[in-house]
């Protein structure tokens, strides 16, 4: 598959959908889809795949931020968050790394598969979140061969 490098990074990539920061309102299976779909998108326009501004500081991804929103939506403590923060960092490191090892556009797809098969969606307090992301990572980092 080849990614057409004129292709706005405002546009759906994937089977995830649309790049793009999480809505408020979404659940937390949304919010990962996004999450992957960012990633994916930074590292395609760092590869010159799609076009980019250039990457700032810090949390590129709004990484801790998803997590600060995520928790408040299940009314988490400062502990939950941190928590919290480290599984959607993990999970944000797995999309990443299978981008820049393969890049050959099956990233969002194996990670929706990932994300689909975990128990994200019916997760009801923050530990069944952390619980699917972590599910969705494991996942993630083996559905490629060794």
């Amino acid at each position: 598959m080849t990614i057409d490098p004129n292709i706005s990074s405002a546009s759906a990539i994937g089977a995830l959908g649309a790049t793009g920061g999480p809505a408020a309102s979404a659940g937390p299976v949304d919010q990962v889809r996004a999450l992957a779909s960012q990633v994916v998108g930074q590292i395609a326009g760092s590869f010159g795949l799609l076009p980019i501004s250039a990457p700032g500081q810090g949390d590129v991804y709004g990484l801790r931020a998803l997590a600060d929103q995520m928790s408040a939506n299940f009314g988490g403590s400062a502990a939950d968050a941190g928590a919290l923060t480290r599984a959607v960092e993990d999970f944000a490191s797995a999309v990443a790394t299978d981008m820049a090892a393969y890049a050959d556009g099956r990233t969002l797809d194996l990670a929706d598969s990932a994300i689909g098969a975990s128990t994200l969606g019916s997760a009801s307090d923050i530990a069944g979140i952390i619980d699917g992301l972590d599910q969705a990572r494991v996942a993630l980092e083996g559905a490629r061969p060794a």
